[in-house]
């Protein structure tokens, strides 16, 4: 069944990394000899390592990671300025390896040698974390609108990658990276977080809104009280003279009750007027008396 391997010169392994130990198992040892093996698994550790073991000596390894997929076909941008990572993992025919790695040089991709573990080092977190938050998207909450942020956009991108890879790759993404669930563990605290922050904004701002409904109603009523007494304090007062037995009738002469200092009244209603405003305003900041 397997035949069609002795006409071959170069074999890629594009197996999700659940899969990937027990389908080099499965293919036979002797059709393998002489021919370069190509893994592109997300992750390269576990490949590697795999490779190492179930192939002989005899046969070409590297470890590579395309960090495009089908969206990225010539009619939407193609390769060109896209990271293709490699490790020359056991090279013994270099002129093959330097023809393989050119096609994707002369799609214009930037070539990034390095090993295995710096790879996985260096991005498995990262390629977790974006899988992961795409699959808590829903794309429904992302409808396509005429006016379109770049941040929507990517967010936007996130999102599809729920719907164009397959849950076997996430899930070798996160069986293999032993840092996986930590971060799955911290989304979970973030939006726990986030949840507590919000409902405690909202406490906030409706206790505020009450206590200046209740400074409003207070002030008003002091307000009220301190100008019935300006009114009171400004009555006119008559009174007639009377010092002589004459008949003649004095005019009347006005008084200010004296009981009320109007000066001390004027300056409370300054006061609560500028309480007043600071309360309107809601900067919850009180006049000095």
């Amino acid at each position: 069944a397997l035949s069609f391997l002795s006409d071959l010169d170069v074999v890629i392994l594009a197996v999700p990394l659940i899969d990937f130990d027990a389908v080099v198992s499965s293919l036979p040892a002797d059709q393998l000899r002489g021919k370069l093996i190509v893994e592109v698994c997300p992750l390269s550790e576990h490949p590697k390592s795999v490779l190492m073991r179930h192939l002989g000596k005899d046969v070409d390894v590297i470890c590579s990671h395309p960090m495009f997929g089908p969206r990225n076909s010539p009619s939407n941008g193609g390769w060109d300025g896209l990271p293709f990572v490699y490790e020359k993992v056991r090279i013994k025919d270099t002129r093959r390896c330097d023809q393989f790695l050119q096609i994707f040089e002369q799609e214009r991709c930037q070539m990034v040698e390095m090993t295995a573990e710096q790879h996985d080092t260096l991005t498995a977190d990262a390629n977790f974390v974006t899988h992961l938050t795409g699959r808590l998207l829903d794309r429904s909450w992302l409808p396509p609108t005429p006016v379109i942020s770049k941040e929507y956009a990517a967010l936007c991108e996130v999102a599809d990658l729920s719907t164009d890879d397959s849950f076997d790759l996430f899930y070798g993404m996160f069986k293999y990276n032993d840092r996986a669930k930590s971060h799955l563990n911290q989304m979970r605290d973030n939006l726990a977080k986030v949840e507590r922050q919000l409902a405690a904004k909202e406490a906030y701002l409706s206790a505020t809104a009450a206590l200046q409904h209740s400074d409003r109603q207070r002030l008003i009523a002091e307000c009220k009280s301190l100008l019935q007494e300006v009114a009171q304090s400004s009555k006119p007062v008559s009174q007639e003279e009377s010092d002589d037995a004459s008949t003649k009738q004095h005019p009347k002469v006005i008084h200010l009750n004296p009981t009320t200092s109007n000066k001390q009244t004027v300056e409370k209603v300054s006061f609560l007027a500028e309480a007043a405003r600071a309360v309107i305003k809601g900067d919850g900041k009180k006049p000095k008396s």
